[in-house]
């Protein structure tokens, strides 16, 4: 049984202390490192669980991530000294939209699952025809019960497996934070307006995200309200509720304060966002 690496001395930030456990030439250990503070806790925890050799960071460039989440991924990985494994389509997300002739939305977001989930998908298919027994590692939280039941369907029907290491020990988006922090390098400045490390003006977003766009990242809201226009529907989708376009939202004010569900603290934003 792979009991994992064990801490030599008391600090778990010291990636030099990890006892390499046993290695198993046949198997793959694939990291989805995003760019969030989760995956990069996953793939501490991947290299403190599995050999080294074993451990891939998994990384996909959708050409519209905030320039400082680049910066933390290629920093984490320098600083895990692992490199960092790329499969990507190549397009922006505003590229896949204008291919599909479909503006995404936060019903129907198919920017991640062309740029993101079918690479992954088919990269860890190829390792499997190798002859690779994979292991996916996913950093999702026991608050996405929906999204954590399909990876486990989808593990299943691939036939690799897959772990939640954030649910296997308990541990918050705050402690993940923190431990980036202390191996020193601070987590991308997107955090300091958005709950998720994901592309600058995600589809996915809500009404308070997409204020925050505005204020923060303007040039991105401008041309997200402009590709509303370009294709006559909005990325605000809210089923039977009342539906609002971009160029409009940012005269109306929200029923409510909305505060971030997930809200974490990465210290001062020298960079200015």
């Amino acid at each position: 049984m792979n009991r994992g690496r064990e801490w030599i001395g008391d600090s778990p930030y010291n990636t030099e202390a990890w006892e390499e456990p046993p290695s198993d030439e046949s198997r793959r250990v694939v990291v989805g490192f995003s760019g969030g503070v989760s995956s990069a806790w996953c793939a501490g925890w991947a290299l403190r669980t599995y050999p080294k050799d074993e451990v891939v960071l998994l990384w996909h460039d959708t050409k519209e991530e905030h320039p400082d989440t680049v910066r933390f991924v290629h920093e984490m990985a320098a600083r895990l000294r692992l490199p960092i494994t790329e499969r990507s389509d190549g397009r922006s997300v505003t590229q896949v939209f204008r291919d599909e002739g479909f503006l995404g939305n936060n019903q129907n977001a198919m920017c991640s699952r062309i740029l993101k989930q079918e690479p992954g998908a088919k990269y860890i298919a190829e390792l499997i025809a190798e002859g690779f027994d994979v292991v996916k590692i996913v950093g999702m939280s026991a608050k996405e019960p929906r999204r954590v039941e399909r990876q486990v369907a989808l593990a299943a029907n691939g036939g690799f497996s897959v772990r939640f290491p954030l649910i296997e020990t308990g541990t918050t988006k705050q402690a993940a934070t923190d431990w980036c922090l202390a191996l020193g390098v601070k987590p991308s400045a997107i955090y300091c307006w958005s709950e998720h490390a994901n592309c600058v003006g995600c589809v996915k977003g809500g009404m308070a995200y997409w204020k925050a766009v505005a204020e923060h990242a303007p040039e991105v809201y401008a041309q997200r309200s402009a590709l509303e226009e370009e294709f006559g529907h909005g990325i605000l989708r809210g089923g039977d509720r009342e539906h609002y376009l971009l160029k409009d939202l940012v005269s109306i004010r929200l029923k409510r304060a909305v505060n971030m569900k997930e809200s974490i603290d990465i210290g001062s934003c020298e960079c200015g966002d």
